[in-house]
């Protein structure tokens, strides 16, 4: 035969430790259930860290230099707002691939035809140029015979 309690269940013991906590205090509580020994879900990286294609780590310098540049062509084909030297140094500097400064002037110079960026930039500098000349032959023109007076 086995004993059963009368009561609705264990008694609890008031203890020192027992008493309510002040309003306001936060307490904290073990999980129960099934869940409660699973892992604590990792931290994931809102970044890609590493290639998602294979061979990308074992790739030569060369090949990677080649990638880059179809991959800028195609981005700066669509407009980007870099002209190609800035966007080749950026990237070549994600891809930690080290060039000496002649090396991206040639190839910022290979993109030429498909950088918009630069080709506004440099019709924007003519346009101001011719306007500083014209500026100029006007304020010439104007006074031929004119000194300035000295006071």
């Amino acid at each position: 035969m086995t004993w059963k309690s009368k009561s609705s269940g264990p008694v609890r013991r008031l203890w020192a430790t027992d008493a309510a906590p002040p309003p306001g205090t936060v307490t904290k509580t073990l999980k129960q259930g099934p869940w409660a020994l699973q892992p604590k879900p990792r931290f994931e990286p809102t970044t890609q860290e590493i290639p998602v294609l294979d061979g990308a780590l074992s790739a030569r310098d060369r090949d990677k230099i080649a990638g880059l540049m179809d991959q800028m062509r195609f981005d700066l084909g669509r407009g980007h707002h870099l002209e190609a030297e800035a966007l080749l140094r950026e990237r070549l500097k994600a891809s930690r691939i080290a060039l000496d400064d002649d090396e991206v002037a040639r190839l910022a110079e290979s993109l030429r035809d498909v950088d918009r960026a630069r080709r506004e930039r440099e019709e924007r500098e003519a346009e101001e140029a011719a306007e500083s000349a014209e500026a100029a032959s006007a304020a010439s023109e104007a006074a031929p015979g004119s000194r300035p007076t000295v006071s």
